[in-house]
């Protein structure tokens, strides 16, 4: 919804009460009361204005109160009180009050509709005044239930207003593998950062999972278990737990939590994430599936990633993770495609680790200069910012003849 669609749209009755009566065959005697208290007011337009928004608001006529909130701020600067035009109708010297009237109407309603807990409403109202703030601070307070869980998901994670709060209500009501599955999803759409907080929320269940799952087996096998102890002490301490095929919880569970364990860098996460790894490479071989390019052996490559991420066997994973950007760029013309995940695997690996200057050199070679990578990746203008060596830089964009990064690499250095 924006503000020129909204001036030329007819008015919304309230979806959860009928309007307010005022017809002549229809009215009680309250209501010819309340008319002719209003009609007092004819001299005092706000006054007016205010009266009625009190009424609508009383009889939780809330989509009636917006379009009155508009004609308020219609009749303030003067303007036609008809909504059958748009925007542009509008003097521009005005524009501004009107769309300020707007939003402050959005707010308002939006408001009240928190109130009520009729969050998809109030969003709809919220949204265009960019209030997820607003939201997120209801989203605090409310306790999901059965009559409000799908709402308050759809409206945190799949609007992107708290994804991190709304990612761990979905896990918690729908399951690890609709969860899985909904994650993938939106990993084009979410920014990295909450992509992080939510590969983050899914590890933690994932781990505790499993890690209370081998304990009830451990338990089962002697007839007690410790108390917070890890997975990885849970393999060394009792190998029976992992021999003779034994598995704790669905492996394709496992393999998509360490996949999206390679967004994480917190060092704790990021150690639990290769305890999975560890437990993965104990299953027998028909479970551990292979993951993509060039993640082929699941376990054993997330893990070198991931060791490295936390600055452990750092050159191995750089060599094998370079020597395989290579072999994925000869192998992109019989594949007819293009595959970047090689490079950007790289590529974040050496930035993680503050290896600024080897990263746009392998840029320059590995990365065509019509290719763009996903966002998860750094670009050469971020590498060139880290390792302040703009004179390089400004070499790679002239070898690359590329006019447009010299620009903003010119920009940035002049602050």
């Amino acid at each position: 919804m924006n503000l020129g669609d909204t001036l030329s749209l007819p008015i919304i009755e309230s979806r959860n009460s009928p309007p307010i009566a005022y017809e002549a065959n229809a009215m009680t005697t309250s209501q010819t009361t309340a008319l002719e208290s209003l009609a007092e007011l004819a001299d005092k337009p706000q006054e007016l204005f205010d009266r009625v928004a009190q009424d609508l608001a009383a009889a939780e006529q809330w989509h009636q109160l917006f379009d009155l909130r508009l004609m308020q701020r219609r009749h303030e600067l003067g303007l036609p009180l008809e909504r059958n035009s748009t925007l542009e109708d509008v003097d521009e010297s005005l524009r501004d009050d009107l769309e300020q009237g707007y939003l402050a109407a959005c707010r308002e309603v939006g408001q009240l509709l928190l109130d009520k807990h009729q969050l998809r409403e109030a969003w709809m109202y919220l949204r265009p005044a960019s209030e997820k703030e607003m939201v997120r601070k209801y989203l605090e307070s409310v306790v999901p239930n059965e009559d409000n869980c799908d709402a308050l998901i759809e409206v945190s994670l799949h609007e992107g207003v708290d994804p991190e709060r709304g990612y761990a209500w979905l896990i918690a009501n729908h399951g690890t593998c609709n969860s899985i599955t909904t994650l993938d999803s939106l990993a084009g759409q979410l920014p990295e950062q909450q992509q992080e907080s939510c590969a983050a929320v899914l590890l933690r269940h994932v781990y505790a999972e499993l890690q209370g799952n081998m304990r009830g087996h451990l338990h089962r096998l002697e007839g007690e278990a410790p108390e917070g102890i890890s997975i990885g002490e849970l393999m060394q301490q009792f190998p029976a737990l992992t021999e003779g095929g034994s598995y704790h919880m669905d492996a394709s569970h496992l393999a998509s939590t360490v996949r999206f364990a390679r967004l994480l860098t917190d060092p704790q996460l990021v150690k639990k994430a290769i305890e999975i790894c560890e437990y993965g490479k104990h299953l027998i071989e028909d479970m551990q599936y292979p993951g993509e390019a060039p993640f082929e052996e699941l376990y054993p490559t997330h893990e070198l990633f991931l060791r490295a991420t936390l600055g452990e066997r750092v050159d191995e994973a750089i060599e094998f993770f370079t020597r395989r950007a290579r072999e994925e760029q000869a192998a992109e013309p019989a594949l007819g495609v293009p595959t970047n995940t090689a490079v950007e695997t790289l590529l974040v690996l050496l930035n993680r680790n503050e290896r600024y200057a080897e990263a746009m050199e392998l840029y320059a070679e590995l990365v065509p200069t019509d290719r763009a990578l996903s966002p998860l990746s750094p670009t050469l203008l971020e590498l060139a910012t880290q390792s302040g060596d703009w004179q390089r830089y400004e070499a790679l964009c002239s070898e690359r003849n590329d006019i447009v990064g010299y620009a903003a690499g010119r920009a940035l250095q002049q602050g």
